[in-house]
C-alpha cells in the first residue's frame, strides 16, 4: 500500500503529531505503577513514536529510552527523538524508539547511592537528609517497571538510561551495578561530588576490569565555573577526573565519549548533551542511502553489522523498505519486487507487505501473482477494502 506522498528512503513521516483529536496535539500519555519496592505509586510519561499508532505498518520492536526527572526533560528529550528519527527535513539518523519518563516523588531519596548530608563544598545541607535510597530505585526500575513496560508496549532488547546532575550519577551507578539491564547511558553533567567522590573512586578499578564491549556511555560536562570564583569547585573537578580515569584506564571495550560544553551551564546543558549523545550512539544507522538503495541485501547487510556493533537486534523498519521499493516501481519494477520482497520475509505477519506486492506484480502485468498477493493481505486485514478493490478491478479486466 502506498502511502500519500511518499519520498526518497529515509526522507519518510513529516512533522506531524502523535495525535490530533479536538484540537488538541498529543506527545504521550501519564500512567502509573505500583512499586512494592519503594512502597508508593510511581507515575510514568509514555511517548510512543509515529510508527507505533500508524495502522498501516506491523507495530514493530522499538527500543526503549528510560528518562530520569521525567517531569522537566520529556518534552525537550522527545522533540528530539521526534526530530531525528521520523524523517523531518530527511532526518532518519537514529530509530524510532519509546520514552519511558520518570517523574520524581523525592529526586534527593532515589537519585543518591548513600546517606550523606554534606554538598561539594563539605558544608551541610538540609535537603539530603533523606538520600541514599537509590539502590531501591534501582530495583524498582530492573524488575518492576521495566517487565511492567515489557509486558504493555512493543518493546526490543535494546534500552537507554539518561539523567542530569544526580540522574547523572544514577545512570554511572547503574552501569557499575546493573550492566545488563540497559545498552547505553547517557550521564549529564554528573554530581560525582556526592559523598566525597564515592563513584569517581569506584570508576577506575570497575572500567579496567569489566568487559562491556557492547555498552554505551556518554559524559556531557557544563561549564560551572563562576566567574571570578578562585573557590575550588568540586562538581567540576570530579567530572574532569572521571574523563581522565576513562582516557588512562579504561579496558572494558565500552564505547565511550566525553565532551565538555563551554557555552552551557548546569542548566542548560541536558538538551545539547542528549542531541550530541544520541548522534555518537547511534552512528552509521542510516547508512549510505545511495548505496543502500542498490539491492535489498545491502539493506539487511548494513542493519546486521549495525546490530553486531550495538550488541541488540534492529531491522530494517517496514516503512522504509516499503518506500524505497514504491520509489523503483518507477523505474525497475523487478527490484522493487526484490525490496517488497524483503519486507515480506521481515514482517510476514503485515498485512501491507502482501498488499505492496500485489500492486507490484498488478503493475508488472502479472494478475494472477497480484491476486494472489492481494488476497493474502485480505486475509491478514479483512478491512482492507483497497486490496478487495484491487481484486474485482482485476477481474473486471479478465472478463
Amino acid at each position: 500500500m502506498r502511502l500519500p506522498g511518499s519520498l526518497l528512503l529515509f526522507f519518510l513521516f513529516p512533522g506531524i503529531a502523535k495525535a490530533q483529536t479536538n484540537n488538541t496535539i498529543t506527545i504521550g500519555k501519564i500512567d502509573s505503577v505500583w512499586s512494592g519496592t519503594l512502597k508508593e505509586t510511581r507515575k510514568y510519561f509514555v511517548y510512543t513514536p509515529p510508527s507505533y499508532n500508524n495502522s498501516i505498518y506491523l507495530p514493530q520492536k522499538y527500543p526503549v529510552l528510560y528518562l530520569l526527572d521525567g517531569d522537566a526533560h520529556f518534552h525537550s528529550l522527545t522533540g528530539l527523538l521526534q526530530y531525528l528519527g521520523t524523517g523531518i527535513n530527511g532526518n532518519y539518523l537514529v530509530p524510532e524508539m519509546i520514552v519511558i519518563a520518570i517523574p520524581n516523588t523525592d529526586r534527593t531519596r532515589d537519585l543518591t547511592p548513600t546517606n550523606a548530608s554534606k554538598g561539594p563544598d563539605g558544608k551541610e545541607v538540609p535537603f539530603l537528609r533523606s538520600s541514599g535510597g537509590m539502590a531501591n530505585f534501582l530495583k524498582f526500575i530492573k524488575h518492576e517497571l521495566i517487565p511492567h513496560i515489557d509486558s504493555a508496549y512493543h518493546t526490543s532488547s535494546f534500552r537507554m538510561f539518561v539523567g542530569h546532575s544526580f540522574g547523572g550519577i544514577t545512570t554511572i551507578n547503574a552501569l557499575y551495578t546493573i550492566p545488563e539491564t540497559f545498552n547505553a547511558y547517557i550521564s549529564i553533567d554528573p554530581s560525582l561530588w556526592y559523598d566525597n567522590q564515592l563513584l569517581l573512586k569506584k570508576a577506575r578499578d570497575y572500567f579496567s576490569k569489566a568487559k562491556l564491549g557492547t555498552k554505551f556511555l556518554f559524559v556531557g560536562q557544563a561549564n560551572t565555573i563562576q566567574p571570578g570564583d578562585t573557590s575550588r569547585n568540586l562538581h567540576f573537578e570530579s567530572i574532569l577526573q572521571f574523563n581522565g580515569i576513562m582516557e588512562s584506564y579504561n579496558e572494558s571495550g565500552i564505547h565511550y565519549k566525553y565532551k565538555y560544553y563551554g557555552e552551557d551551564d548546569h542548566g542548560s546543558v541536558p538538551v545539547i548533551t542528549e542531541y550530541d549523545a544520541l548522534h555518537f550512539i547511534f552512528e552509521g544507522y542510516r547508512g549510505n542511502v545511495a548505496k543502500l538503495s542498490g539491492s535489498p541485501s545491502l539493506v539487511k547487510k548494513h542493519f546486521e553489522d549495525f546490530s553486531a556493533r550495538m550488541g541488540a537486534t534492529f531491522l530494517p523498519p517496514e516503512s522504509i523498505i516499503n518506500t524505497l521499493g514504491y520509489q523503483l516501481m518507477q523505474s525497475d519494477i523487478d527490484k522493487a519486487i526484490q525490496f517488497f520482497q524483503l519486507n515480506i520475509d521481515l514482517y510476514p505477519a503485515s498485512y501491507n507487505v502482501y498488499d505492496s506486492m500485489g500492486e507490484a506484480w498488478m503493475n508488472k502485468g502479472d494478475y494472477k501473482k497480484a491476486v494472489a498477493y492481494y488476497e493474502k493481505s485480505l486475509e491478514l486485514n479483512p478491512t482492507n477494502l483497497g486490496a478487495r478493490v484491487m481484486i474485482n478491478r482485476m477481474k473486471e479486466k479478465k472478463n
